[in-house]
């Protein structure tokens, strides 16, 4: 081996005094080197695999001491570190640069469905203004939701065109009248994300004027009386505010924020109705002058 080294030298010292002040110097050089090398280690490997990241949702850490010197034939000797892919576009990241907004699939079918799908779209829109504000109304929604314009989003609605369309009417012994409207709306209790809500398409939700039934009250036959307006809370029927007012009671079951309420047994219908105005009545009234402005 010693001798092959003085070879060498004594080459490399020739080529160098006739080629030195050439343009072809770096070539030279390159010559020089390969020339230079220890000829049995000249092509021999050292057996160490270059480290690489591997296709796959794991994320693969190279050998760093090597990736700082630059030598491909650092061993892979540190473990891969794994973890959950994290796609920069989902709905619930941040906004990045480049992603496109998440498609509202909801939005798109109700604007699909004319003019009964513009009427539920605009009170949707009202509901998603309030819940993802600061507000007193989103802040009592939060006590059971961290995100509910969220959940409120992913929400659906079938309409009910064979619902009730009378408003009942009884009467007692002391003259006194009571008035029972058509349901408006109706959802699962505490059924979470991606419910369905069905809008009576006779209530309140989308008409002003009801026909009456009167039922006496000591029995007899029932008879069918003049028209009478409906309403939901203060707002009369048919208005954004009133289907405002619904969305936002009915999304209270869905988070299990209001109580049971079926078929207004004991007046706690109105009584849930009454809680959603105590914190939401200023943000409904608030969007309602500003949608007529």
């Amino acid at each position: 081996m010693y001798s092959v080294r003085k070879s060498v030298r004594a080459v490399a010292s020739l080529i160098v005094s006739s080629l030195s002040g050439t343009v072809a110097f770096p070539q030279a050089v390159k010559f020089i080197r390969n020339a230079a090398d220890p000829v049995p280690l000249a092509h021999m490997t050292s057996g160490k695999v270059a480290c690489g990241i591997a296709s796959g949702t794991a994320v693969a850490v190279p050998y760093t001491a090597a990736a700082a010197a630059g030598d491909p034939g650092a061993p892979c000797d540190t473990a891969p570190v794994s973890g959950p892919s994290v796609n920069p576009c989902s709905p619930r990241s941040p906004a990045q640069a480049g992603c496109e907004p998440p498609r509202d699939l909801v939005h798109e079918e109700l604007a699909a469905r004319g003019k009964t799908g513009q009427k539920i779209l605009r009170a949707r829109d009202r509901v998603l203004e309030i819940l993802q504000t600061e507000n007193a109304c989103s802040a009592w929604f939060r006590e059971k939701d961290t995100n509910p314009a969220a959940t409120f989003r992913t929400l659906s609605y079938v309409v009910d065109r064979h619902g009730e369309e009378l408003v009942h009417v009884s009467k007692d012994g002391w003259s006194q009248y009571t008035f029972r409207d058509p349901y408006v709306a109706r959802v699962g209790q505490d059924t979470g994300p991606f419910a369905t809500i069905t809008l009576n398409a006779d209530g309140a939700f989308f008409q002003t004027l009801a026909p009456t039934m009167v039922v006496p009250k000591e029995g007899g036959l029932s008879k069918i009386g003049s028209p009478r307006s409906v309403s939901i809370g203060p707002y009369p029927g048919d208005s954004v505010a009133a289907r405002t007012l619904a969305l936002l009671h009915e999304f209270g079951h869905v988070i299990n924020l209001l109580p049971m309420d079926f078929e207004n047994e004991d007046g706690k219908s109105v009584e849930n109705t009454a809680k959603v105005l105590r914190s939401c009545r200023a943000e409904i009234d608030s969007r309602a002058r500003r949608g007529t402005l």
